[in-house]
């Protein structure tokens, strides 16, 4: 690109970077306290916690009989954080004492949250909407009819993610050598409404586009290969554009007519927006982009620039819900049938849809019972993507499609991976010398992946087979060329599940049944394990959490930044023993929630090797996984260990609803048979399923779409397509307010 060239990108991206960086960092300023914000604190304070809390003898040394009269000030600022943490996640008032009413605790908690971020403390409302604090309203309230909505989204502009980025720059041959900009959330779903494109991110997508808009313009570039890659003078070629309008328009001599100029606008922005431009925005585009870049640098670099310019606009940032279609009379709006095309797109893919453009295009795409058929007609399509066929058996239509291993439904894979979180055991670093064969955590995802996909294919109790299922999806070792009569050589990261010989299945699309007694569901698969297990150990703490807040519901509060959070170093204990550090008051009041719940999973080595005995080296100390007695590297004190103390895999369950499964568990089946029975559990993962879609947290006012959500789950025998119907028939999902 030469000099004049880039000036015109430069001007042009001038016109849109404010504009994004405003829209996507703005906060609203935090509201002073008042006489009668305090006056609800208090209030609160006397009739709930005073009793328990009040003078020298205070229960868990916090006093807080002091604070009644005084509102929120900087001195007491640790107290109240306390206060609010442990009211929100429901530890206090105690279960023992009579609770607050819903409206009461409500008012408590959002006026203290408001006082603290009056002092520049505590979330602000922007944190309280991020994923990982979804389970922050009242799961009993939720189910229990009394709030009759009406349901709603607020009309919002919400940024797009970093997979439909990606495809559109691979629409655009730009092929797999770029940066994509919108990363991911560490904590909880990726794609939500409420995170927000910082200036990085926004300057990294003006590279992309210029690099877009020079493969719309002269093709998709090759770079040489062999000895021409070694000449520092060869910097390979381009193929030539695709686009004949393109070519017509940089081919044109002298300047060109305004009709030339809105032939080659109509097809840039029919192309990048996958839409119809209005007379409006024709007009604005070219004389107020097209025409001053061709005017500045000739018919090429002036069509560069617009391309930037088009791919920088907001459209190529945020995804606009504002609810363009009619009205009702109590003021929401139904999205328009523009915004029904791309919101039901990317509700399983990460593209617009063609024929969801189309019938919004035709009207055929305009009330409930449009949305309806459209979607089953989606989820029902048998080809993938682009339409590629699907490989293998017809029956199943989630396979993959060679060479991409792209899901046919993209995103219905991917809310399984999120929730599940078991795509995390790449991130995970484990020692090979630790390991008796490979370990390959990309294989242990993709083999829980096919068996994510076959569970979906059944389509009947989906939820109940992942928590239980002992069949996994495991390929098939390589048979020899050289003699096809011996049994297949098998992989040896199989090992991790407890595999003695290859299975039978030859495509991994029949699940294998596992080693009697001892897998239940996915939480026993070695991708989940791994994936919630430190490198070198296994972690009761973090499965113990993930049970609570994806299964059960309950939030649990983060690590306090004054604790320090370290076990003892004594190599002869197991990690249940060592602990028992946390069984203090000060830690038990947070740990009882995770620990009880984790610990069964003892029955598992880090790895996701089954065990029913730990090892005891020769040296008095444990060995960590059966894995290090067959590496040869490591010492023989490690080589000669033998099955030693027995696994401890008790447990106990708490907070389900039913008396019936609370209580103390036996082992990691039990507790798995035991979570699959609970409504809560259901309930729980329905709302889940709601977040991912909305890409926002529940409100009281979407009590009916929950409701409804688990209705037809129900009704429907598990069927986890009936349950996404009730949610993109919801006034959730089509209204705006």
């Amino acid at each position: 690109m030469n000099d004049r060239s880039k000036s015109i990108v430069l001007r042009v991206a001038g016109l849109y970077l404010p504009a994004l960086l405003m829209a996507s960092t703005v906060r609203a300023a935090p509201a002073e306290p008042t006489e009668e914000a305090a006056a609800v604190l208090g209030r609160f304070l006397e009739r709930h916690c005073v009793v328990c809390h009040r003078g020298e003898e205070a229960k868990s040394g916090l006093r807080l009989d002091d604070l009644v009269a005084g509102g929120v000030v900087a001195g007491d600022v640790k107290r109240w954080q306390r206060v609010l943490e442990m009211v929100e996640i429901g530890d206090m008032p105690p279960k023992s004492r009579a609770r607050p009413a819903e409206g009461e605790r409500t008012a408590f908690q959002s006026t203290l949250a408001s006082a603290l971020r009056s002092l520049g403390v505590g979330r602000d409302d922007r944190e309280s909407e991020l994923p990982r604090n979804g389970n922050r309203v009242d799961h009993a309230a939720l189910f229990s009819g009394e709030h009759p909505g009406p349901a709603y989204t607020p009309a919002r502009v919400w940024r797009i993610n970093g997979r439909i980025y990606f495809q559109l720059m691979q629409d655009l041959e730009l092929g797999r050598d770029f940066v994509v900009p919108l990363q991911k959330n560490d904590e909880g779903f990726h794609d939500y409404a409420s995170l927000y494109a910082d200036e990085a991110t926004i300057r990294t997508m003006m590279q992309n586009a210029k690099r877009a808009a020079t493969a719309m313009i002269k093709g998709r570039h090759v770079r040489p290969r062999g000895a021409a890659e070694k000449d520092p003078a060869n910097k390979g070629r381009y193929l030539g554009s695709r686009h004949r309008p393109i070519t017509e328009f940089v081919a044109i001599e002298g300047r060109p007519t305004r009709e030339q100029l809105d032939a080659v606008a109509t097809f840039v922005l029919r192309h990048l927006t996958k839409r119809e431009p209005s007379a409006d925005q024709l007009e604005r585009s070219v004389t107020g982009v097209l025409v001053p870049c061709v005017d500045a640098g000739g018919n090429e670099a002036g069509l560069h620039g617009y391309i930037v310019s088009v791919l920088l606009s907001p459209e190529f940032l945020f995804r606009s819900e504002v609810g363009r279609g009619r009205e009702l009379p109590d003021g929401r709006r139904m999205l328009s049938p523009t915004e029904l095309a791309f919101a039901l797109s990317y509700t399983l893919h990460d593209h617009p849809v063609d024929s969801l453009l189309e019938a919004a295009r035709e009207g055929r795409l305009k009330s409930r019972e449009d949305v309806e058929r459209e979607f089953r007609r989606l989820y029902d399509d048998e080809k993938l993507l682009r339409g590629r066929m699907a490989n293998g058996s017809v029956n199943r239509v989630w396979a993959a499609s060679k060479p991409y291993d792209v899901p046919a439904k993209p995103r219905l894979l991917r809310f399984f991976q999120e929730y599940f979180g078991y795509a995390r055991a790449e991130d995970v670093f484990k020692d090979e010398t630790r390991h008796g064969g490979k370990h390959d955590p990309r294989q242990l995802i993709k083999d829980a992946n096919w068996t994510v996909l076959d569970v979906l294919a059944d389509d009947r109790d989906v939820l109940e087979q992942l928590l239980t299922t002992d069949r996994f999806a495991v390929p098939r070792g390589r048979i020899s060329k050289k003699n096809p009569d011996e049994k297949p050589r098998m992989p040896g990261y199989l090992a991790a599940y407890n595999l003695t010989e290859s299975p039978e299945n030859d495509r991994g699309f029949e699940l294998t049944k596992m080693p009697a007694g001892q897998r239940a569901g996915l939480l026993t698969h070695p991708a989940w394990l791994v994936a919630h297990s430190t490198n070198f150990h296994t972690d009761p703490v973090r499965r113990g959490k993930w049970i609570q807040e994806h299964l059960l519901g309950y939030p649990v509060p983060d690590l306090p930044i004054a604790v320090q959070a370290q076990l003892p170093d004594e190599a002869h204990n197991t990690i249940r023993e060592r602990f028992r550090v946390v069984r203090a008051d000060a830690c038990w009041r947070c740990h009882r929630k995770m620990n009880p719940l984790g610990e069964p999973f003892e029955a598992f080595d880090d790895f996701g090797r089954w065990r029913d005995r730990h090892l005891v080296g020769t040296d008095g100390n444990l060995v960590e996984t059966d894995f290090e007695r067959t590496n040869r590297f490591n010492p023989d004190h490690v080589k000669n260990a033998e099955p030693g103390k027995p696994v401890d895999t008790t447990g106990e369950l708490v907070g389900t609803g039913d008396p019936s499964l609370d209580g103390p568990v036996a082992d990691v089946r039990d507790l798995m048979r035991r979570l699959a029975k609970s409504d809560r559990v259901r309930q729980v993962f329905v709302r889940h399923v709601f977040r991912y879609w909305m890409g926002r947290n529940e409100t009281l006012d979407d009590s009916p779409t929950l409701m409804a959500m688990d209705k037809a789950y129900v009704d429907s025998r598990g069927s986890f397509r009936e349950t996404l119907v009730a949610l993109i028939t919801s006034d959730s999902f089509l209204l705006r307010k």
